[in-house]
């Protein structure tokens, strides 16, 4: 069979898993009426209080059967799993609408640092082409163009002012050289919410690309690719798209893909194929020819994503568009807000901005893991604890009671 009409195949069947499909997709697809109720304590099944998100999220118990259901049907039809019959149409369409954009503007990736990792290949970041980030950007992203500066790479790095970073101190670290601008949209460091259509003016307006590291955003906070005007963004699932690891989504502005170069080819990347070496085959070259698309998934997706992860976020999603993400900002903001009144009373200084909508509160205390670790354990509450600081981010599970058990845990 040739690989133009496995191609054509596969394209057309990205969507036609229909086993992979819960019960709980045609509830959430429902008008307003049937809407989840906040906070959702049937479908999430915690022990104790968890007010650490922002680390990982739980999948829900309808998530984690339809993760069960693509298992079950991978163990009794495992050639039925794969090119032809997947969860990737689904769960790309339903991912695209969350940030406004096209399907054909994602590629799946294994991860969100992964795909920052192919950006900055694809612009050929080099001795010419610097990049500008800042010092709240994810700490391993900042080593990723650390490393790059050692071999030449222009590299300006901007510190925070207040727990967030100054647009006029990015404007100050652009240079003639400067290619990109890579910026986490929310700090996972001190919820700093950068308003990503101002930054992309600034840095469109001086010759630059912006890639955005969303996955502290997308499912808890807006995100409009269309309207911010973005270059490239990445999420991986397994935060507040409440799915699990080891599956991401590339957007990249299809006015850009002609400003990148293709860094890794696979399968996933091959349009046409034809050999000339078995019996009935057309004279030609052992090599064979072949044709490689050009749109977002062609030039970045290489081979076989993970399936199973897919399955798990399509209906999460599924659960998130239900919801609506203003409904779930609505939610949490009365609680980040009481634990941001509370909190200080008790020694805790605030990192988060005071006018930051993102789902993170980040509070500054001296010593905050070897003073509160154990009664934190022993109230069953988790957050996420640092030597000198703590990181609350509460979502559609929690309710004020959870928040009061946090506090009752950090006054002992």
């Amino acid at each position: 069979m040739g690989m133009e009409i496995s191609r054509r195949r596969w394209l057309g069947g990205f969507c036609s898993l229909p086993l992979l499909v819960s019960p709980m997709r045609s509830m959430l697809t429902a008008d307003d009426t049937n809407r989840p109720g906040l906070p959702d304590k049937t479908r999430f099944t915690i022990p104790g209080v968890y007010l650490d998100a922002a680390y990982t999220h739980p999948i829900s118990a309808a998530t984690r059967n339809s993760y069960l259901e693509y298992l079950d049907h991978k163990a009794g039809h495992g050639s039925r799993i794969g090119p032809v019959n997947n969860p990737r149409g689904r769960a790309v369409q339903m991912f695209a609408s969350l940030i406004n954009a096209d399907p054909k503007e994602i590629a799946v990736v294994p991860s969100t640092m992964e795909g920052e990792n192919l950006v900055a290949a694809a612009l050929g970041l080099n001795e010419s082409m610097g990049a500008v980030t800042d010092a709240l950007h994810y700490d391993a992203s900042i080593v990723l163009y650390g490393e790059l500066a050692k071999k030449g790479m222009p590299l300006k790095v901007v510190a925070p002012r207040g727990g967030g970073i100054a647009l006029e101190d990015i404007d100050a670290a652009i240079s003639k050289r400067t290619r990109l601008i890579a910026v986490s949209l929310v700090s996972a460091t001190t919820g700093f919410h950068y308003d990503l259509k101002a930054l992309c003016d600034l840095a469109h307006s001086k010759g630059a690309f912006v890639y955005a590291d969303i996955i502290q955003a997308a499912g808890a906070v807006p995100v409009d690719v269309k309207a911010s005007g973005v270059d490239f963004c990445c999420c991986g699932t397994y935060k507040w798209l409440m799915g699990d690891f080891g599956t991401a989504f590339l957007y990249v502005r299809p006015d850009r893909l002609g400003e990148l170069k293709r860094t890794q080819v696979g399968w996933r990347q091959v349009r046409q194929q034809e050999t000339h070496v078995f019996p009935f085959d057309s004279a030609g070259s052992a090599l064979g020819e072949w044709r490689l698309g050009s749109d977002t998934a062609a030039t970045f997706e290489v081979s076989t994503p993970a399936w199973g992860p897919l399955a798990c976020v399509a209906d999460s999603l599924s659960y998130i568009q239900a919801l609506g993400v203003d409904a779930i900002m609505r939610h949490r903001a009365p609680l980040i807000r009481h634990l941001r009144e509370e909190l200080p009373k008790r020694g805790f200084e605030p990192l988060t901005p005071s006018d930051a909508v993102s789902p993170i509160l980040v509070l500054s205390y001296k010593g905050a893991a070897a003073r509160f670790g154990k009664p934190l354990k022993d109230a069953q509450v988790q957050i996420s604890t640092y030597e000198n600081r703590i990181r609350i981010s509460p979502s559609v599970y929690n309710d004020l009671e959870d928040t009061e058990k946090l506090i009752s845990a950090l006054s002992s």
